[in-house]
């Protein structure tokens, strides 16, 4: 055949063959899943990582919808959003997470299109899943970083104030009460200065541990910042229920701690201001349990005091 010769149809349905051979290989060699529907939902094809993904071979995907194929509360999400897809002939990527048919969860991202293939007039949709568990982690790890005390494990101040934030939006609906207990160790500076840091940071540590014991599962406790505390009370009714916390705060703290074989005290000054009663905002909620607090030293430390104006 000279070189000008029209390819008759068996060498054109064996390039074809071929081709179609040849993509599969390369979509195999991905590992992501990957996966394409036609218009009315039906699987078209897919490589081996969506096997995986869904526990079944290319052969029983093929030709089924999704309805055929998973739960039907998952079935309806992917509809759903296919079906967006096509109203918007746009490029779809959005998060989930997805279990596996091995039983592991997995954090996903799924990127997906419409397509045309003019030749076949075959329409329908492209899609890819991107593992991205480890990324999640890596993120909640850094947020947890980013909101946590480093020394003690506490939440730090930005995430007090988040809490304080959404604690109050929660109390203007429940109609209870809020309340704010700020602390301040009475004698860390000597400790500090006279034990060095270690013992200081060791001290504040055990400090951390006696607030935790001392409070419900649902209240937070902070560290603001070198020897400052602060442990917010939600679903209050009476002032009492938070005089009785500052009360075994104290007679936790009345217990000394042992320091690298010194005994050391542990004293603290608490400040309490509560919502509705001494304040109706986060700012003056915080600046009267300051004052408070100023006003607990002032009797002499050891002991708390409700704000009063």
């Amino acid at each position: 055949m000279s070189k000008d010769a029209e390819p008759n149809d068996t060498t054109r349905y064996t390039a074809e063959i071929q081709e179609k051979y040849l993509l599969q290989a390369v979509i195999n060699a991905v590992p992501a899943p990957i996966f394409f529907k036609d218009t009315e939902g039906r699987y078209l094809g897919c490589n081996r990582a969506f096997e995986q993904y869904t526990g079944k071979t290319r052969g029983e995907l093929i030709g089924k919808g999704v309805h055929e194929l998973f739960d039907q509360e998952l079935a309806q999400v992917y509809f759903e959003a296919d079906r967006a897809l096509f109203e918007s002939r746009e490029h779809q990527v959005y998060e989930a997470q997805v279990e596996y048919a091995d039983g592991s969860v997995r954090d996903v991202m799924f990127h997906k299109a419409v397509f045309q293939a003019s030749h076949e007039n075959i329409e329908g949709i492209v899609g890819a899943i991107l593992d991205i568990t480890d990324r999640k982690k890596a993120e909640k790890m850094y947020q947890e970083m980013a909101l946590t005390d480093a020394l003690t494990g506490l939440n730090n101040r930005l995430s007090m104030m988040n809490h304080l934030e959404h604690a109050f939006d929660r109390t203007l609906r429940s109609k209870n009460g809020l309340a704010l207990l700020m602390l301040d160790l009475d004698n860390f500076k000597y400790i500090n200065d006279n034990y060095g840091h270690p013992a200081g940071d060791l001290f504040l540590r055990t400090v951390a541990d006696r607030l935790k014991h001392v409070v419900r599962k649902a209240d937070v406790v902070s560290r603001l910042g070198g020897d400052e505390f602060a442990i917010i009370l939600e679903d209050i009714t009476d002032i009492t229920q938070v005089t009785h916390v500052a009360e075994k705060v104290l007679s936790q703290f009345a217990q000394p701690v042992e320091i690298d074989g010194h005994i050391l005290s542990m004293g603290s000054s608490i400040g309490i201001a509560m919502i509705p009663t001494h304040a109706n905002s986060v700012e003056s909620l915080m600046k009267h349990s300051d004052i408070a607090l100023y006003q607990a030293k002032a009797k002499g430390k050891g002991t708390y005091c409700v704000y009063l104006p």
